[in-house]
């Protein structure tokens, strides 16, 4: 029982299946009397115990796999990090104990089921839990809910089960002859688990950027198709609103036609043909793509830009920068009363440095996690990663990224160096 509990500090977190207590009990209790009939039939024989031991742990797995919705990849990963950790707090507890019995007027005090035995048990099953708690499975919990692979789940599981036998019975033969060896040996065991525990949290920091990079590579290519799409969109819409233009003025001549008809038709062709003009063809495209969506959602969008600063930057850097940028704002706008909505951007170039403003209205409170604000929308795993990819793309150029919340303002801040060229001039 001891063994389960310390799977728990790193699978509590993982949601409970409907009935969580029924399926707890009904399988807790068969493994407690399977455990206290095991260790009155196996009789010292290492083959019987080996099966008891197996049935034991797939008993185990399957029991935290009905009572958890979690991946057996997952969970098999939780289950030897509880195997470890029990296993280090067995260790401990026989160096303190055959420490204690060195002294001859203890021995009475530290034999098997004495009081201060189990006591000596149970306090460094609580140090040790409490100890691979707060250094171990709070950074387990931090890196969210990655998915493990598979083959990494194994090798950890495989390893517990091969090594510790192997470690049991090798110190098992050891005591006999010589205890400074004994505890020499169950210390360097108690630094080879912890080892391996911080290796899982690595590995699992590991699967969790594997998982980001994926998805960064998925945005990034739906971003260039919506690039062209958007490019496309805009060089037709123009081409359009210039034709118009000019048969709107063959009416006007003709005088067929309501000139207040035509005045509104005209302002109406005007909005969608005043294409923002920065001096960066791609950061025209965008600013003209996002400025038309916020005059469809009653949203106030001011830009001050000077898009020669950009052009040190890759084309689809510059498309994703500031889409992501004012997709965030866009969306938080579209959640204000019309009358509050409004997008300030600016983009400047200041002794070499490009500067990069936007602000947005904004009275909600936010929750930051390693710099970049925590999505509040229930499908974490698809949101959160525009931020993301805006601090990459800034981390990219050497710049420095900033979000704040204030006056009751959305507020982001950037700064990146703009890089000379060859002949000792800005390259933008």
């Amino acid at each position: 029982m001891a063994f389960l509990l310390a799977t728990l500090p790193f699978i509590f977190r993982c949601s409970r299946r409907p009935h969580f207590v029924r399926w707890a009990i009904a399988w807790l209790v068969p493994i407690r009397l399977l455990c206290l009939f095991f260790a009155h039939t196996y009789g010292g024989n290492i083959a019987v115990e080996a099966f008891y031991s197996a049935i034991l742990l797939l008993l185990m797995i399957g029991g935290l796999l009905c009572c958890f919705e979690e991946k057996l990849s997952n969970v098999l990963f939780y289950f030897s990090s509880g195997f470890a950790t029990w296993y280090i707090s067995d260790r401990l507890f026989l160096v303190i104990a055959s420490i204690c019995r060195l002294n001859s007027s203890l021995v009475p005090y530290f034999t098997e089921r004495t009081p201060s035995h189990i006591l000596l048990y149970i306090t460094c099953f609580l140090a040790v839990y409490l100890f691979i708690y707060f250094t171990v499975g709070k950074k387990m919990h931090a890196l969210g809910d990655s998915e493990i692979p598979m083959q990494n789940a194994l090798l950890f599981l495989l390893l517990d089960c091969m090594l510790t036998p192997i470690f049991y019975f090798e110190s098992g033969a050891i005591s006999q002859y010589n205890i400074f060896f004994y505890n020499l040996l169950n210390i360097g065991e108690i630094i080879f688990y912890i080892f391996m525990l911080l290796l899982q949290v690595q590995m699992l920091a590991a699967a969790k950027d594997r998982v980001e990079i994926s998805t960064m590579k998925k945005l990034w290519v739906e971003e260039q198709k919506q690039y062209q799409l958007v490019k496309e969109n805009i060089d037709a819409i123009n081409i359009k609103c210039h034709d118009l233009k000019h048969q709107i003025r063959n009416l006007r001549t003709t005088g067929q036609v309501d000139p207040a008809y035509l005045d509104d038709l005209e302002r109406s062709v005007s909005i969608y043909n005043s294409a923002v003009r920065t001096g960066n063809e791609t950061l025209d495209i965008v600013l003209t793509d996002k400025r038309l969506h916020c005059a469809s959602h009653n949203i106030q969008f001011t830009c001050i830009a000077d898009g020669s600063g950009v052009a040190f930057m890759e084309t689809m850097d510059i498309f994703s920068l500031f889409g992501n940028i004012l997709d965030n704002a866009i969306e938080c706008e579209s959640l204000q009363p019309p009358e509050m909505r409004f997008i300030h951007l600016s983009v400047r170039t200041v002794n070499r440095m490009l500067t990069i403003h936007a602000e947005n209205h904004f009275e909600d409170s936010l929750q930051f996690k390693d710099g970049l604000p925590v999505t509040t929308k229930a499908d974490k795993d698809s949101h959160g990663y525009g931020m993301m990819s805006v601090r990459h793309i800034v981390e990219k150029y050497n710049g420095s990224f900033s979000i704040s919340t204030q006056d009751k303002l959305f507020q982001i801040d950037i700064i990146m160096p703009i890089p000379c060229d060859d002949t000792g001039r800005s390259a933008g």
